[in-house]
């Protein structure tokens, strides 16, 4: 069996970081610079702090302001030095003798135990199938910080846990960063020119290896994005953590949409949920799953008659202890 794991920056943020987009901008507007470019970006984002929740959407939408290639690279550049700068002295603060590592693996072994218990009891039936066979988990993550890395000491191929009541070993493979990292072939960008305002860009060869994503990614050769493609492929089980879903990753949510066609494969989705919701009406907790279920399977390009039909494939666990209970008590 393999199971996948999808992380975004909930994963940062749940233990503490201050790694939302907003954090950064209240440190980014505050950095002095003397190039007019840059200091009327800044000025839009505090105008607009609605319009820059996806810092990477936002940035798409805003090249219709640049007349140039060269100020377009001088935002582009400035505004990810200073991202990698943030993250970076982020990271730093954090105290990794607080992580339990083995609640950190017993969550990439069984990430259905977040799930109500009908959901569960689904989960572990679908596992069965595979009573007999290896096991190995992936994790490939969106975020530039190196956090999952330090917490499994940069170690490959390492034992995780046991599957089922076997003795049979799970194996975590590796950790791949499919966006690069604060000091390496960092990628910021949306998914295709469509997302690109400025129309005069779209056939820029420059432009486009700076800010679409899957052509910064072919710039720079490292074949990590074809590796995360048959991982989706190979995938028997694929949770996402933590991601906001956004469109400016809509090609991983396509790929996966077409696994499910090929395969009915569980897919599972830890969200946090947009309103706290008490024990005693959570029932209300399944309008959010059903939206969420909704939200990521029209992203997926499937049909309307498809998506019928693989719903049931989508579970949803709604701000659960997921990743959430490392932290040392």
């Amino acid at each position: 069996m393999k199971i996948l794991h999808i992380i975004g920056n909930g994963f940062d943020l749940n233990l503490g970081l201050k790694t939302s987009y907003k954090d950064f901008y209240d440190f980014y507007k505050v950095q002095e610079s003397t190039k007019i470019s840059i200091n009327n970006l800044k000025k839009n984002i505090s105008n607009n702090y609605k319009n820059w929740s996806d810092l990477e959407l936002a940035l798409g939408q805003y090249t219709e302001e640049f007349n140039s290639v060269d100020e377009f690279d001088e935002v582009i550049e400035d505004i990810g030095e200073q991202l990698a700068e943030y993250l970076k002295l982020e990271e730093s603060k954090f105290n990794f003798t607080e992580i339990d590592k083995e609640v950190f693996f017993e969550n990439l072994v069984k990430p259905e135990i977040y799930l109500p218990v009908a959901d569960t009891n689904k989960i572990n039936t679908f596992k069965n199938n595979f009573a007999n066979s290896a096991w190995v988990v992936d994790i490939y993550t969106f975020n530039y910080t190196t956090i999952i890395e330090k917490i499994i000491e940069d170690k490959k191929n390492i034992r995780i846990g046991n599957h089922l009541k076997s003795t049979l070993s799970v194996t975590l493979r590796n950790v791949e960063h499919i966006h690069g990292y604060v000091d390496n072939r960092m990628v910021l960008g949306v998914n295709d020119i469509s997302q690109i305002k400025n129309k005069e860009f779209h056939e820029n060869v420059d432009i486009l290896e700076a800010i679409v994503k899957e052509k910064c990614n072919m710039a720079y050769g490292h074949t990590i994005d074809n590796q995360f493609k048959t991982k989706i492929k190979q995938a028997d089980i694929i949770c996402i953590f933590g991601s906001s879903l956004g469109d400016t990753d809509n090609i991983w949510w396509e790929l996966i949409g077409n696994k499910l066609k090929e395969k009915n494969i569980p897919i599972i989705i830890f969200t946090k949920g947009e309103e706290v919701i008490s024990p005693r009406i959570g029932y209300k907790n399944n309008r959010t799953k059903r939206k969420m279920i909704n939200y990521f399977l029209k992203k997926t390009k499937l049909s309307n008659d498809e998506i019928e039909n693989l719903s049931s494939n989508i579970f949803v666990a709604v701000d659960s202890g997921m990743f959430k209970e490392l932290l040392k008590k």
